[in-house]
């Protein structure tokens, strides 16, 4: 099984397509080539596999699985807990959250040396949503009974008493005009008078000199009962479409972050640029420091108390980076700002950081670029060490005496498109690959 298999890889940018159908297999231990004219769409292909572009069509798999996080439970319990957030916050938006402070928190606030009620506060949110009417102390020891919104006032009374009876009342009378009957069927006539009776038509509920008077009271109080189902039935639309539009949300972000490039490191893929991307203003030292993060343990908490055991990490992390410092050749360099280093060993520590993450495959982007015939050399010798430890390399080159030199297996491309594939050999005496660097004219 190969280490990294690319099989019909294709990134598009709007209608241009960038690499097209492109197949290749990097076995375990190998230096695998990728050549090419300038725009042939090599440092696309790195940046396919390193997550820094989304493929249009093709896969990457690398050890046998995808280049991605994988789905889990938890995954889908988080985006399932974002959608209940989002519903919820969207039914409370839709409930009116101004109202339900003031029918919650402004009711229940406390007078002079009075301590605020919770339990109470309590109460009345749970009978905000079915619409229970409130009860409301006023100044003076007077009570006003009202919607549970406080947005309309029924009746006053003197005392807590008088206000709970003159409560029962106004529900008795909002259940009638709430009924599924019409409103001038809860309304009786009798002799001069006009009665208003219950839904069971048990009692009497109030009594009005003209029809007229009546229908209009109960229409108030057909609205009042008709306001609590209308808010309960938004609730539940907005708490329904809040989870929906907040799961598959984030779940379009968590996918969106499948292929993100610490995703890829975290999987053993480490990569250089082809323009140097040095923290030129850290040491060579902190360089290194900064790609061995994801070895601590500990956490922000044990890291910021420095423990024993976060500081027995430390300590080993960097004896690793030193080591691996006079490993690429740069012993003694440790303290140097990373701008202040020649340009031969700034491509040295991009590797050297590279390497710190403890990669099975890594992706060197024209490592030699800029580099004199004696750094080559040295440069040649580094990946055949790199090899020898057991990391597979994957390179893009345009020095041919280095691809050539070191390479197990070369595949060419042009325009997007790979033309050849093989040995240095092979490749070398291909007349696709000589007629893509010399052009066809020539060859012939």
């Amino acid at each position: 099984m190969a280490l990294l298999n690319l099989d019909k890889l294709t990134v598009r940018f709007g209608g241009l397509t960038a690499v097209q159908n492109v197949d290749c297999a990097v076995e375990e231990r190998q230096i695998f080539s990728i050549i090419g004219p300038n725009g042939a769409g090599k440092t696309t292909v790195f940046n396919a596999i390193t997550g820094i572009y989304e493929p249009s069509s093709g896969s990457i798999t690398f050890r046998g699985r995808p280049l991605q996080r994988a789905w889990t439970w938890r995954v889908a319990a988080l985006c399932a807990m974002v959608g209940l957030f989002t519903g919820v916050g969207a039914a409370l938006v839709n409930l009116d959250l101004n109202a339900l402070w003031r029918a919650t928190i402004k009711r229940n606030c406390a007078g002079p040396g009075e301590s605020f009620s919770y339990a109470s506060a309590w109460n009345d949110a749970k009978n905000y949503l079915p619409g229970s009417l409130a009860l409301e102390r006023m100044h003076g020891n007077r009570w006003a009974v009202r919607t549970a919104d406080s947005r309309r006032t029924l009746g006053y009374a003197k005392s807590l008493a008088e206000a709970e009876s003159m409560r029962t009342r106004f529900e008795q009378l909002v259940a009638a005009a709430g009924s599924h009957l019409e409103i001038n069927d809860v309304i009786q006539q009798r002799d001069s008078a006009f009665v208003v009776r219950n839904a069971d038509d048990t009692a009497d509920l109030a009594t009005f000199e003209s029809r007229q008077a009546a229908s209009a009271l109960m229409e108030k109080y057909a609205s009042i009962a008709r306001e609590p189902a209308a808010r309960r039935r938004q609730a539940w639309w907005a708490l329904l479409l809040g989870m929906v539009v907040g799961s598959t949300g984030s779940l379009s972000v968590w996918n969106r972050a499948r292929r993100t490039p610490d995703v890829i490191s975290r999987a053993g893929i480490a990569r250089t640029f082809q323009n140097i991307r040095l923290f030129q203003n850290m040491t060579v030292l902190e360089n290194v420091l900064t790609a061995m993060d994801r070895r601590l343990r500990g956490g922000v908490f044990r890291m910021a108390l420095q423990g024993p055991g976060i500081r027995r990490q430390e300590h080993q992390a960097r004896a690793d980076a030193r080591e691996l410092l006079r490993w690429v050749g740069l012993e003694g360099k440790e303290s140097l700002l990373a701008k202040n280093l020649p340009y031969g060993d700034q491509r040295r520590l991009e590797v050297a950081r590279a390497l710190a993450t403890e990669p099975k495959l890594i992706l060197l982007d024209e490592p030699a670029a800029g580099m004199n015939p004696s750094e080559s050399l040295e440069l040649n010798r580094l990946i055949g060490q790199i090899r020898d430890q057991g990391i597979a390399v994957l390179l893009i080159e345009h020095h041919m005496k280095v691809v050539m030199g070191i390479s197990d297996r070369i595949a060419v491309l042009e325009y997007g498109s790979k033309i050849a594939e093989g040995t240095p050999e092979q490749v070398r005496n291909d007349p696709r690959v000589i007629a893509a660097y010399l052009g066809s004219e020539e060859v012939g």
